[in-house]
């Protein structure tokens, strides 16, 4: 009985505010830390399936699934969430510009956008439907045998120019931010893309080929390496704007 009484009274206390605000501290170093951290554990072990390829071995230890080439992968799905989180950071950025009526808020809108749909990607590896039939269709190799580069190279092109004034705006350190982050992340998807398209064989003997192994490793590197500064100039622009964040859980009673 006496146990019931007070349950009653937390409940009567807890009945009394309609939201409970739950603060949430992020130290930036701490997460980019970690993110590198997990980046290099990775990177460490795919070096190890690189290794073991070359050298003969067929039993990789259950370490395979570290492999960067490999679609279902540890790597993949880190890649995913990296791309997720930066779309996340995006759509709180571009919720609070459009409260402040900026004139940014939808340039804001459409990168969170993006970047969800490049996590998605990342998963389902939608870009990579498009290479048997271009291939078909335009009779390409060499370079151009990973052909939605050439897509991807057309949309950087008209994205650059639309969102120009966008950067244009950003305080200086954050156009630095964002321009090398993009920078660095291109270069792999895109341009180690194509020299790894140069020196493809087929889906059964590139994955032995040390060459190979070793640029699709600084591919997918500089991919990671991007998207991780990428979330560090996020985190910081975020914290810049001074605006508290909450989380409130509403009581349906």
């Amino acid at each position: 009985m006496q146990t019931q009484e007070q349950d009653t009274e937390g409940d009567k206390r807890f009945h009394k505010n309609d939201q409970l605000t739950i603060p949430i501290y992020i130290d930036i170093s701490k997460v980019n830390t970690f993110l590198y951290l997990a980046f290099l554990i990775q990177l460490t072990f795919n070096l190890l399936v690189v290794y073991l390829t070359e050298a003969g071995y067929t039993n990789f230890f259950g370490f395979k699934k570290f492999f960067f080439d490999d679609e279902e992968s540890i790597p993949t799905f880190f890649s995913s969430s990296n791309l997720l989180f930066a779309g996340i950071l995006l759509a709180l950025i571009a919720h609070f510009k459009s409260k402040l009526n900026d004139p940014f808020s939808t340039h804001w809108k459409i990168l969170s956008i993006l970047f969800i749909l490049l996590s998605i990607d990342e998963i389902a590896g939608f870009h990579e439907m498009t290479i048997d039939p271009m291939v078909r269709a335009y009779h390409l190799d060499g370079y151009m045998r990973f052909p939605w580069v050439i897509l991807g190279v057309i949309f950087m092109a008209g994205f650059s120019m639309y969102y120009f004034q966008f950067l244009k705006a950003l305080p200086k350190p954050y156009i630095k931010g964002f321009f090398c982050s993009c920078l660095i992340f291109l270069s792999g998807s895109i341009g180690l893309e194509t020299i790894s398209a140069k020196i493809f064989i087929n889906l059964q003997q590139s994955p032995k080929d040390l060459m190979y192994n070793l640029v699709t490793t600084m591919e997918e590197s500089c991919e990671m390496i991007g998207i991780i500064m990428f979330n560090k100039v996020l985190l910081s622009y975020l914290k810049s704007m001074n605006i508290p964040i909450n989380f409130y859980f509403k009581n349906s009673h």
